[in-house]
């Protein structure tokens, strides 16, 4: 019952988590695809224009049947952009997530929480860093009741 409830916890309502990090993150793979594509479609060009430099009837027919062709594939193209942008943003959020309770846990312990311990959902990534964090608050918190007792001892 109990690590049901925690899952359920640690559920996100939303995507974008950290906003400026995750939206940086979207609009870079979005601009590395687009980079891709016209680098392809510069390429496609080149070969089309050698193709109908050697054949010049084709390029009647191309244009007869191109032109229904090319909407499709803009639509294509727009699906495959929603798509990617999508998938990015929830790719995004599984380390936006993590840096998320990484600041508030710092800000917790800043303020003087040293009990402060963070909590990754399964699946987030930095689960090592997770650990580590959470072992040397307990070293720090070890360390803050050992002075604690050598006080009153003196």
């Amino acid at each position: 019952m109990d690590k049901e409830n925690n899952k359920a916890k640690f559920q996100r309502k939303i995507i974008f988590v950290k906003r400026n990090l995750q939206l940086k993150f979207v609009a870079f793979v979005l601009l590395s695809v687009l980079f891709g594509m016209v680098l392809m479609i510069y390429e496609f060009l080149t070969l089309l224009e050698n193709i109908f430099y050697a054949h010049p009837v084709l390029l009647q027919v191309f244009f007869e049947e191109g032109s229904s062709l090319l909407f499709v594939f803009v639509i294509k193209v727009a699906i495959c952009f929603a798509i990617l942008a999508l998938l990015t943003a929830v790719i995004s959020n599984k380390i936006a997530g993590p840096i998320y309770r990484f600041e508030s846990a710092c800000r917790n312990v800043a303020k003087g929480d040293f009990s402060t311990r963070v909590k990754l959902r399964d699946g987030d990534s930095m689960k090592e860093l997770e650990q580590e964090f959470n072992q040397m608050m307990d070293k720090v918190q070890d360390k803050l009741k050992e002075e604690k007792g050598e006080k009153k001892n003196d």
